[in-house]
């Protein structure tokens, strides 16, 4: 099998095309090369050219069905980028809701990703969200959430790393007026991180402080500690959401902030 094995992979990388061209061939010579049980080495190859740069087709994807859910348990024989690749393209698929997938095959195809598939999926949602403009609240409410109440594993058990904490602030922060219901969904994901800057940034950026300024110190709260590393965004957050609603400056977590804020400026 290892002969021409480098010309499969081509084909593989344009797999779409030939797909249009001549659905017949292509379904008889190429996509039982994508089955792991048949050969991994083989698999493995084709995989690699597919997700170079992958894209949705759905009448390939309805046609490479057991192969594409199959291929979430056999992770480990892909690099780290195809890992990544994979995890990304799975998660589009699954916002896409097209018929002939089910919520509860993306969910067990998902759940079996490893540590950094899962992170990738995180940043996946994210992406897509933000990429939403304008429909980012109707694409919060039909696509991001039926994702997270129905595919997004439920368990707690792999690490939550710095990187996919940042990955789901932004997706909080990205729902914009549906950004309260997004943080109750995504809080207890969150943790402190090392150097939450960026999403204080981002937030401050958002106007979310003067919109849901309760919402936004449980955001804050939930990604800042005392060894965080604090952006300069932080002291302007605490002001809009003082302003917008002074009673919060009593708040538990707000006074938090403020005394930390206050530590470390001097």
């Amino acid at each position: 099998m290892e002969r021409f094995r480098h010309g499969r992979v081509l084909l593989a990388e344009n797999l779409i095309t030939l797909f249009r061209v001549d659905q017949d061939w292509t379904k008889a010579h190429l996509l039982p090369l994508f089955d792991w049980g048949k050969s991994a080495e083989e698999a493995r190859a084709v995989w690699d050219g597919f997700l170079w740069s992958p894209r949705l087709f759905w009448p390939l994807l309805i046609a490479l069905k057991p192969q594409l859910l199959g291929t979430a348990h056999h992770h480990s024989k892909l690099s780290e980028r195809n890992i990544r690749q994979f995890a990304a393209f799975l998660t589009y698929a699954a916002l896409d809701l097209v018929a002939g997938y089910s919520q509860k095959e993306f969910r067990l195809a998902v759940s079996a990703l490893p540590p950094e598939g899962i992170q990738e999926v995180a940043r996946a949602l994210a992406d897509a969200l933000a990429s939403a403009g304008e429909q980012r609240e109707d694409y919060w409410q039909n696509r991001v959430m039926p994702f997270w109440q129905h595919v997004w594993p439920k368990s707690l058990e792999f690490d939550l790393d710095d990187r996919m904490v940042q990955a789901l602030a932004r997706l909080c922060i990205a729902a914009r007026r549906e950004f309260p219901a997004a943080l109750r969904e995504i809080l207890r994901w969150l943790q402190p991180i090392s150097h939450p800057s960026s999403i204080v940034d981002a937030l401050h950026a958002s106007g979310l402080t003067t919109l849901f300024p309760s919402d936004a110190i449980k955001l804050l709260s939930g990604v800042i500690d005392t060894q965080s590393f604090i952006s300069d965004k932080l002291e302007q957050c605490l002001t809009d959401i003082k302003n917008v609603d002074p009673e919060l400056a009593n708040n538990r977590q707000y006074k938090k902030l403020e005394e930390y804020h206050r530590r470390h400026r001097m």
